[in-house]
């Protein structure tokens, strides 16, 4: 299909009047599935059958096997034998979407071109747009996780700092694009060439490709000159600039706070012989994403008289205190809990709470792997400092920052580091604010009257 898109598009140029000298067309195709080949082969022939009608001559070059394999033969003759292969003009890839084992095959001969990935898509990528002539022009639909994190960090590296984003759409539904895959990130189609004069300006849109919605991205705001993850901020909304430039100029990172924030260190899976429904006195809680309400932390069993036999849910609400897992168990203190997990329809991407020690007399606490904590040290933060942190990650300010860059489900440690926050007392002074914590317009009012932060309607 994609290749068929391509050739109707040089038909009706060529109908057009344009491009009069192009004479020859070389498809390079390649699919794994062997199934599919005759049928695949058959639509290749009747699609050049079209541009030979028109005068042009097509060579069809079918590769029935693995992309990476042959990708990384053509292009390292040191390791393979065979002459390097032509520069490709212009790659149009739907490339899998598959995390790549650590000591995999793929893994290796990437490596051996100096490319560290974890995922097929990536991958197939990376290597499409190693192909390229210099002006040569690449366009693929892919999941958006790229865009931020450091598994993706060379890549984008690599690709930004030799190509020019065209134009970038990102799809409103997950499922339009991956549904079938179960693949739970943002998807989005992007358009570059390789080399030349940096473009000042991308073209980002959103909603249907028929009838999109779009707006022109200045270069240096899609991605920052000075930032060494290259980071790539994909925004669509009117005010996303001044959202921007609001969180930039905050003065610190959380290393600057002397704030620390980690994942959840129990995975449940690994330690399901020691979890229980039921929480006894030899139990500790256990906390899953949902006790994080908004701006506060509600014990498993918050609406139970006692210790005793009540249950809550599918998940489990306590864990053991054993040589197994005592190692993960954390101290009662107050944190500030948030959410690891949640997706772009949800109202809310970044949601947090307090944990107050007061609710949690056991001593001891188990977090799940779902959620991530900030601390100092693994210890406590002050009352003020706390509730003044979870106002600021509740407000629409954060929350519309955070999906500029994040196109996943989720909300990692690595993410939260990277961003700005205000200095301890502007946090605290959040607290001597009078509001609704459970209403977001009082929260925005407050970020609004005190930080000087956009408003939002």
């Amino acid at each position: 299909m994609l290749t068929a898109a391509v050739l109707e598009r040089i038909t009706k140029l060529r109908a057009a009047g344009a491009l009069p000298k192009l004479e020859t067309i070389t498809l390079e195709v390649w699919e794994l599935d062997h199934d599919f080949i005759p049928h695949l082969r058959k639509n290749l022939e009747a699609s050049a059958e079209v541009l030979e009608q028109a005068g042009i001559r097509v060579r069809i070059d079918l590769h029935q096997e693995n992309f990476i394999e042959g990708a990384v033969r053509s292009m390292d003759s040191g390791l393979f034998q065979g002459d390097e292969s032509p520069g490709v003009t212009h790659a149009i890839l739907n490339p899998p979407y598959r995390k790549i084992a650590t000591r995999s095959r793929e893994r290796i001969l990437l490596n051996s071109l100096g490319m560290e990935t974890s995922n097929l898509y990536a991958a197939f990528v990376w290597l499409a747009f190693r192909r390229l002539v210099s002006g040569g022009e690449l366009s693929a639909i892919t999941p958006r996780s790229f865009c931020n994190g450091p598994y993706f960090r060379e890549f984008r590296r690599d690709l930004v700092a030799e190509s020019n984003f065209q134009r970038v759409h990102v799809f409103y539904s997950r499922s339009e694009a991956f549904g079938r895959d179960e693949v739970l990130q943002e998807n989005i189609l992007f358009h570059l060439t390789k080399g030349g004069a940096k473009r000042r300006k991308v073209m980002v849109s959103t909603g249907s490709l028929e009838c999109p919605v779009e707006v022109s991205v200045a270069s240096d705001r899609f991605v920052r000159v000075d930032d060494p993850d290259k980071v790539i901020h994909i925004a669509t909304e009117m005010d996303a600039d001044e959202v921007r430039d609001f969180v930039d100029a905050l003065l610190y990172k959380l290393e600057g706070l002397k704030l620390e924030v980690s994942t959840g260190p129990v995975v449940d899976f690994r330690l399901k012989d020691s979890l229980s429904h039921q929480l006894r006195k030899r139990d500790f809680p256990l906390l899953y994403p949902h006790s994080v309400k908004a701006v506060r932390v509600t014990p498993p069993l918050a609406d139970a008289a006692d210790y005793g036999d009540a249950r809550i849910g599918k998940k489990p609400v306590a864990i053991a205190a054993n040589d197994e897992t005592r190692k993960w168990l954390i101290p009662v203190a107050r944190f500030v809990l948030i959410k690891r997990f949640t997706s772009k329809e949800e109202k809310r991407r970044l949601v947090a709470g307090v944990l107050d020690p007061a609710d949690f007399p056991a001593g001891l606490i188990g977090i799940e792997n779902h959620l991530n904590f900030f601390h100092r040290k693994r210890g406590g933060l002050s009352a003020p400092l706390a509730r003044g942190l979870c106002r600021f990650l509740n407000s629409t300010l954060a929350d519309r920052y955070f999906r500029q860059f994040n196109g996943h489900t989720q909300v990692n440690a690595s993410d939260l580091r990277a961003f700005r926050f205000p200095d301890i007392e502007t946090l605290e002074r959040l607290v001597m604010v009078h509001l609704d914590d459970s209403k977001q317009a009082s929260i925005d009012l407050a970020m609004t009257e005190l930080l000087g932060a956009p408003s939002f309607t």
